[in-house]
């Protein structure tokens, strides 16, 4: 027997030995001996150069040696080191079993649970128009497809797209065309010249190697990295089942036939259908897809990658997160953690990462902000640009994170990877404590935990929903197209009713479906935060932002997570809100996971009866909250015929006002000076958009309702809004002295000696009259002389009073002193004179020369109907 013949039939093949290879890496890292590591790594190496012996592609081969030369290198490392621990550091962290890298040995991860409530037929309408975007229809997926679908008929032609995605204008400088998979795969700029291109496949010999080149989609690729890193460390396989035709034996996509294939994303709401061809964009000297620098002919994370930019717009698509990326991706739940944010916590965070991230149920990712290019420099990072976590170690106090720069060309970090104690540790040296594969490749990096909360922005978090047992989704429609809720309101916002009877862990998870562009191209995708409040309301509708009883950051994501833990027999009220979203209708989907069973369904009003009122602040009416010109704010007579409680809500569209409402008695009528007796409920301190308060048990009558500003002057339009269990009245009432014109007097100046002035009156026409005496300037000074306010007929013992204010009772009141309506008419003359008189009484405190300045408001031109003389001393 032949040499040839001896090795073709004892020898393992290739697939066996990958296994092998991957089942002592895996006894390497839980190794809990110096000795039996060094052993394993050994023969880790012999594995390696076993298969270099058989193996064929050149890919391979490559693969293969530098597997050989790392498990070398760590059996040296180990066997030198005088500080070696097993594990790393992670000796409290379970290990699964791998069977292999090889997609085709791997196990399918468990799915998360399914919503099972109804839908009404409102929310499946929002789920089908949710299936229509960039003028293509991606509808809910319903079933997997037959094989049928991908047959390939004889003299038929391969499936074409009609649908041609974007290209950016940089991808167009180097574009030469779109070609089918098997002659774009492997890229022109990684084939040998004068070599015959193997076909493309979708099953990797190597260790996945995902990179991009002149696509702009970092987040997607970071997120296909962090997953691979997640099945190469032994976990089971999440992108199973995502593309067809698929090998449910090998758990791998098969080649199709006819060059379609039909990709299964989450995304609006639901699961959703997306239909491709296998053709990319090809480039003679750039790369334009994602590609896997150790399997160039690897098709599925390219055919994935394009369905995904498919339902993004195109290739041109400016980049997501990897949290928004990972959850269309796998269904897995994005969190993003903002590192920069005073109330986050590093210890707990890295505690929350390392515990989920050794069961395998986090997927992690991490983003930059913007940077300088001198600061991308010193440091080897990119701004605005995201990474995979391909592994954590703990080690003591010191911490690192493995993180791969998905660029092909992408540098690695430069600040200071590793320490040990207070010093820098050379990764050439002996005292280096990771991996040795640590440091072989720039683009896949360590870099310490401290070094990586000062520079990066943002850690997206996407948790494995299998941690639930249960799931309710609820859709909506979200109506932003005319009025929104007032600062500090949420009136107008979607408020959702929780409960849970066995309390537990409950994660809500609010998306923004993303929705067609409008004839000018414009759309409503970017732009604004959205956020979720939750409040212990009982379920029901609540009015303003205060007293919640959590609330989850404002994000620019499509999607934001709020984290609860509750008590048994809860019942929650839910309400999203958002802060700058364009104006249009916008589909959302919120989630609730639960450890126990959830419910969530829309929150009803306490109140069956509601009214709103528009009305504004005019120069007029603009009174503000200073007690001289209170009474000319807006005021609202309330008739309620029954006992109730009820609920004001006060809201005005300029957000910057601080506003405030008082419900007092006032018989329904303007009060002119509000005096704390009279006052029943107020909505608190002055606050920016809106005011609420809330009476039980509010007897029956007719009630005044006053509305305010801060300010005196700010001019703005309002909404008052009365609930209540009975149906009520609310009417606004007319300004004081609405419809009459003001006639303003030369003020009255009384001297030190002076208690009494009058001006003769003259009367020419009949005419009711309201006259208001005002103090100079009544807020700054601290004492004021009290006055009555009349009209008199005559002078000395003969005097009649025709009409007197506040009873004849003086006052000092800051609004000002009011005598009217009053009746005159011409004949009233000639039995004696007419005269406008004030009488102020004074003290040894009172000011000795005051000055009064007086308003005569008349039903008509005041000049045509009376003439109102000058001051003079009346004693």
């Amino acid at each position: 027997m032949s040499s040839s013949q001896a090795t073709t039939g004892s020898a393992p093949d290739l697939d066996a030995l990958r296994l092998q290879f991957q089942e002592l890496k895996t006894r390497l890292d839980s190794a809990t001996s110096q000795g039996e590591a060094v052993n394993i790594a050994v023969q880790a190496a012999q594995v390696c150069i076993s298969a270099l012996s058989i193996a064929t592609d050149k890919g391979e081969k490559t693969g293969f040696r530098d597997q050989c030369t790392s498990m070398l290198d760590e059996a040296a490392r180990i066997k030198k080191s005088t500080t070696w621990k097993p594990n790393y550091g992670r000796t409290d962290r379970p290990l699964r079993t791998v069977k292999s890298s090889v997609a085709s040995s791997v196990k399918l991860a468990e799915s998360g649970p399914v919503s099972n409530r109804e839908l009404s037929r409102a929310e499946q309408i929002i789920l089908l128009r949710s299936s229509k975007l960039h003028g293509l229809q991606f509808p809910p997926w319903k079933e997997v497809p037959r094989p049928a679908e991908f047959e390939l008929p004889h003299n038929r032609d391969l499936y074409s797209d009609p649908k041609v995605l974007r290209l950016s204008e940089q991808q167009l400088k180097s574009f030469v065309g779109w070609k089918r998979a098997k002659h774009a795969l492997p890229p022109p700029s990684l084939q040998v010249e004068g070599s015959v291109a193997p076909l493309p496949t979708m099953e990797a010999v190597n260790v996945i190697g995902l990179v991009q080149d002149a696509a702009s989609d970092c987040s997607f690729v970071a997120s296909l990295c962090a997953e691979a890193a997640r099945t190469a460390r032994g976990y089971d396989k999440i992108l199973g089942n995502t593309i067809y035709p698929y090998d449910t034996e090998k758990n791998i996509p098969k080649m199709s036939p006819n060059g379609k294939y039909v990709v299964r994303l989450n995304f609006n709401g639901c699961d959703r259908k997306v239909v491709i061809d296998d053709t990319l964009p090809v480039s003679s000297s750039r790369i334009l897809h994602v590609i896997d620098r150790n399997n160039p002919t690897l098709l599925w994370p390219a055919l994935l990658e394009k369905a995904y930019l498919k339902v993004r717009g195109g290739y041109d698509f400016p980049g997501s997160n990897s949290g928004t990326d990972l959850w269309i991706l796998t269904g897995w739940i994005p969190e993003q953690i903002f590192l920069q944010d005073d109330l986050t916590d590093p210890a707990a965070i890295w505690q929350r990462m390392l515990n989920a991230f050794g069961y395998g149920d986090v997927l992690i990712t991490v983003g930059t902000g913007q940077m300088s290019h001198s600061l991308e420099r010193e440091l080897g990072l990119a701004g605005k640009h995201d990474y995979a976590v391909i592994d954590l170690q703990e080690d003591g106090d010191h911490k690192w994170i493995q993180l791969k720069n998905p660029w092909c060309e992408g540098t690695g970090w430069k600040g200071n990877s590793v320490k040990k104690g207070d010093d820098k540790v050379d990764p050439d040296s002996e005292e280096w404590p990771l991996p040795a594969s640590a440091k072989k490749d720039a683009s896949t990096f360590w870099i310490d935990w401290s070094s990586l909360l000062q520079y990066f922005e943002s850690i997206y978090l996407n948790w494995n929903p299998a941690l639930f047992k249960h799931r309710q989704d609820i859709h909506f429609l979200w109506d932003l197209t005319g009025r929104r809720s007032a600062t500090g309101s949420f009136s107008k916002n979607p408020q959702f009713s929780l409960t849970s009877k066995k309390g537990g862990v409950i994660w809500l998870l609010l998306c923004r479906h993303f929705v067609e562009e409008d004839d000018q191209g414009a759309s409503s995708n970017s732009g604004g935060h959205i956020s979720l409040y939750v409040f212990n309301a009982q379920g029901k509708r609540i009015y303003v932002t205060d007293n919640h009883l959590q609330r989850g950051p404002y994000v620019d994501s499509p999607q934001t997570l709020l984290r609860l833990d509750v008590p048994r027999e809860s019942v929650y009220t839910v309400v999203a809100s958002e802060q700058g979203l364009p104006s249009g209708k916008h589909p959302f989907t919120l989630a609730a996971y639960g450890v126990h069973p959830v419910f969530l369904q829309d929150a009803p009003s306490r109140f069956p009866f509601s009214t709103s009122t528009d009305s504004a602040w005019i120069t007029s009416t603009a009174g503000g909250s200073q007690r001289a010109t209170f009474s000319k704010n807006p005021q609202f007579s309330l008739t309620i015929p029954a006992e109730t409680t009820i609920a004001l809500l006060l809201e005005t569209v300029h957000p910057d006002y601080h506003v405030h409402l008082h419900l007092a008695h006032g018989a329904g009528k303007r009060i002119v000076e509000l005096a704390n007796r009279d006052i029943i409920k107020s909505s608190g301190e002055y606050r920016r958009g809106s005011a609420f308060a809330e009476i039980v048990n509010l007897n029956p009558g007719t009630y005044t309702i006053i509305c305010s500003t801060h300010e005196a002057g700010q001019l703005a339009t309002f909404t008052l809004r009365v609930d209540s269990t009975v149906e009520t009245l609310v009417k606004e009432l007319m300004p004081e002295n609405s419809g009459k014109i003001p006639q303003y007097l030369r003020p009255a100046c009384f001297g030190p000696q002076i208690k009494k002035m009058a001006a003769p009156m003259v009367v020419w026409r009949f005419t009711s009259i309201n006259l208001i005496a005002n103090f100079e300037n009544p807020a700054a000074i601290s004492a004021r002389s009290p006055i009555v306010l009349s009209i008199v007929l005559g002078a000395g013992p003969e005097q009649r009073t025709v009409a007197v204010s506040g009873n004849g009772v003086h006052s000092d009141s800051e609004h000002g002193v009011r005598l009217g309506p009053v009746d005159l008419w011409p004949a009233m003359r000639t039995r004696s004179d007419l005269y406008l008189v004030i009488d102020r009484l004074t003290g040894v405190e009172m000011p000795t020369v005051e000055r009064f300045w007086l308003e005569a408001w008349c039903e008509g031109n005041p000049s045509e109907l009376l003439e109102i003389g000058a001051w003079r001393d009346w004693e």
